[in-house]
């Protein structure tokens, strides 16, 4: 839903995110849902399924470290918000690196939760959509479109579909940098490009699709896919 803000919290101990989800529900922010999780390795299946708008990130985990679950992030998303809530300051310097929007210690007080908070809602209201009917699409949700006759198939980040009656040509105009038309039909976005292969002329997509790329256009779409890695590297 275009009116919801997903965050969610990842830590080991129940009563940091008792804490912080008491703290957060307090700025009583409209269509405000919270998930929680107690391990990087629970979370990043979650992550596949659904970006939130904010992650906040416990960086002393048992198993994986905070910084060790924000550097697999960053190779699916350069974009996701994350803000680190720890009682260690020596890596604030990693949570720079990593492009970490805020460094809370713990424990977090309201003051911080509050600017935190306040600075996702105005990020919220500048997130690109995607009108599809009355359904609003985040365009950091969508993998790949596919023109099949007169119809779109947009394919999102949690394996579902969505059906639009047109042509790519009507769409193209609302979309972002992250997204090229590589083939007269497809349009991809980069941020889940996992592969490139010249020889078929295809881009590899996250879940496994194929994205069929203009023989004549090679040569900008490998610089294209190879800028997008330097970027998330």
């Amino acid at each position: 839903m275009d009116d919801e803000i997903l965050i969610y919290i990842c830590d080991d101990e129940r009563t940091s995110i008792a804490a912080l989800e008491h703290l957060i529900r307090k700025e009583n922010v409209p269509g405000l849902v919270i998930k929680s999780f107690r391990s990087g390795e629970e979370l990043l299946p979650a992550l596949d399924e659904q970006l939130p708008d904010l992650l906040i990130l416990d960086i002393l985990m048992k198993g994986m470290t905070g910084i060790e679950t924000l550097w697999k992030i960053r190779e699916v998303s350069n974009e996701l918000p994350v803000a680190f809530c720890t009682s260690s300051k020596e890596y604030a310097l990693d949570g720079y690196r990593l492009k970490a929007v805020r460094y809370l210690e713990k424990p977090a007080t309201p003051e911080d939760v509050h600017d935190l908070i306040q600075f996702i809602v105005k990020e919220q209201k500048k997130k690109p959509m995607l009108y599809i009917g009355e359904e609003a699409l985040d365009l950091r949700d969508i993998l790949y479109m596919e023109q099949k006759n007169h119809n779109v198939e947009i394919h999102l980040s949690n394996a579902s579909t969505r059906l639009w009656y047109g042509k790519l040509d009507s769409l193209q105009p609302y979309l972002t940098d992250s997204f090229v038309r590589c083939h007269k039909s497809f349009i991809v976005n980069l941020q889940y490009v996992i592969g490139f292969d010249r020889e078929l002329s295809v881009f590899t997509m996250k879940n496994g699709d194929m994205a069929y790329i203009r023989r004549a256009d090679l040569p900008a779409m490998k610089r294209r896919y190879e800028a997008m890695r330097s970027a998330k590297s």
